[in-house]
């Protein structure tokens, strides 16, 4: 079965125990959700980007908020209001009242949103056995109904017997869209020191939005390493042994007391494949001039795509959907130098796609890169017409791996990382049942790992081929235009769930070699 290779990532948001120091001085909608989450995403990238100038990025907005969430629904007072700032909740989520301080946000709307867009994008969707053997059928009857008309000798008959083939490969096509369309599954856990006095109210609140199952009780006291080892075999189980030793040796001690964990394994098919023949290594124009020889995937005239493209200041350049054949003049066709270009992607079914913002220039991205924000991306999209596009993507492979502790304190989510026992310390009150100041928990590691393979393999398509004859035509005086998407410099990527507008993952290629890495 041809398929894009599977993306997937995972978190772990790791909460110890301060080192007690001596003598130490209106309801938020789904919809409100996904900005939050939209916003959150580009803030992130936008730190991320800074601190890895020059160097390739990915990793899932849709996870870290996930993980995130969950960790704040323990938090109180001003980590809580610094936690909710930077995830970006909205106005609507804020509370009112007597509790309003030590509850800043109102965050069961919050919670249930985070479900029902986990919901709604969670999808493992399999073909029925009746559907499968209608289509292998199908196949028989269309490879037949080919076979006979290049055998046929009369022109009548051919064409007859071509029409046949074309009406099977409709009605093959039609069910091949229907057919094992994509998987998503997103999965969550708890890992809790079987001594510590988690707030029951706590656990339950996160067993039900997130689906964790209640706490997997183990021992950090004592055998931290078996901690560890069970936590990384849990996160290896769901994303297909790709993620390995996401928490790694040092990362939790005798001191840790939680662990959260989210996972997202995400595998797609093209809605249209890229013919592997047609991959040719070719030159990737780095952002300095510096040119790479990667493998560079071609589909001509792709027909499920969707295409925009934009002058530098993110104006909305009007493509021309026809030309003069002789037409050759690029600054009517194409933004200028400062411009970019989108396009989007579907994978099989039509609920996710990939995006891909393209600036024109090789050096372009840095400039683009600041007007990155959800409110930008929801305009853009909302330009984007299907049409025919030549359309050029590198074939690779990406694997990140982060500790955004110091990212997130960047973007002003300080006190949670702050040792409890310290002037103005993190709060995380509402996860313990215990008053014991050495009981008090702050977050000590954000881990965030990625994984992402893209190539050729798209949807496994059938079609039949009509041949028709008609007399010759005078050459028109207009044609149709069709844009060329060539992606052979850095550009952004985004892999979003339509319905929902999510960004589930988001990144950026910088620099490739031969190998597709």
């Amino acid at each position: 079965m041809y398929r894009i290779a599977p993306v997937l990532v995972a978190l772990v948001v790791v909460l110890s125990l301060g080192r007690f120091l001596e003598a130490a001085a209106p309801m938020a909608t789904d919809t409100a959700v996904v900005q939050a989450n939209s916003d959150f995403a580009f803030d992130l990238y936008g730190q991320l980007a800074k601190e890895n100038q020059g160097k390739n990025l990915f990793f899932s907005p849709f996870s870290m908020s996930s993980a995130l969430t969950m960790v704040a629904e323990g938090a109180l007072g001003k980590t809580a209001d610094q936690m909710g700032k930077v995830l970006r909740f909205p106005a609507a989520a804020r509370a009112h009242g007597d509790e309003a301080q030590s509850l800043p946000w109102n965050l069961a709307a919050i919670h249930a949103g985070m479900a029902a867009l986990s919901e709604q994008c969670s999808s493992q969707k399999t073909t029925p056995q009746a559907m499968r053997d209608k289509i292998a059928t199908l196949r028989k009857q269309l490879d037949a109904a080919n076979t006979a008309a290049e055998a046929a000798h009369d022109w009548q008959q051919r064409n007859t017997l071509a029409q046949k083939a074309q009406k099977l490969a409709d009605e093959l096509n039609k069910l091949l869209a229907q057919v094992d369309q994509y998987e998503l599954r997103v999965a969550n856990a708890l890992w809790g020191e079987k001594t510590y006095p988690f707030r029951q109210s706590y656990l339950q609140t996160i067993a039900k939005s997130y689906r964790t199952g209640g706490v997997f009780d183990v021992d950090f006291r004592t055998n931290f390493e078996a901690a560890r080892l069970q936590i990384n075999s849990w996160v290896e189980e769901q994303t297909q042994q790709r993620i390995k030793d996401l928490v790694p040796n040092g990362a939790v001690d005798e001191q840790t007391r939680l662990v959260l964990t989210n996972a997202i394994y995400f595998k797609g098919e093209w809605s249209e494949i890229f013919d592997a023949q047609a991959t040719k290594t070719e030159d990737f124009t780095l952002a300095g001039g510096e040119k790479r020889r990667v493998p560079l995937m071609h589909k001509g005239g792709m027909e499920g795509a969707r295409y925009a493209a934009f002058q530098g200041d993110g104006k909305y350049f009007d493509t021309p959907m026809m030309c003069a054949p002789e037409r050759t003049d690029e600054k009517t066709l194409y933004p200028n130098a400062q411009g970019f270009a989108m396009l989007e992607l579907p994978y099989k079914g039509e609920e996710l796609s990939m995006l891909v913002i393209l600036p024109q220039s090789a050096a372009g991205l840095t400039a683009l890169e600041p007007r990155l924000t959800a409110e930008n991306l929801r305009a853009w999209v909302g330009k984007l017409q299907k049409r025919h596009v030549n359309v050029f993507l590198p074939r690779f492979k990406l694997e990140t791996s982060y500790e955004v502790s110091k990212s997130l304190q960047a973007m002003g989510m300080v006190q949670a990382f702050k040792n409890p026992s310290l002037p103005d310390g993190a709060d995380f009150g509402g996860m313990s049942e215990s008053s014991d100041p050495r009981d008090k928990l702050y977050i000590s590691a954000v881990l965030h790992k990625a994984f992402v393979e893209v190539n050729e393999k798209g949807t496994e398509a059938a079609a039949a081929t009509a041949v028709a004859m008609a007399a010759g035509a005078a050459m028109p005086v207009m044609v149709p235009f069709t844009p060329t998407f060539r992606a052979d410099k850095p550009f952004v990527f985004l892999i979003r769930h339509k319905k929902t507008a999510s960004i589930l993952f988001l990144g950026r290629m910088m620099n490739l070699d031969e190998s597709g890495a």
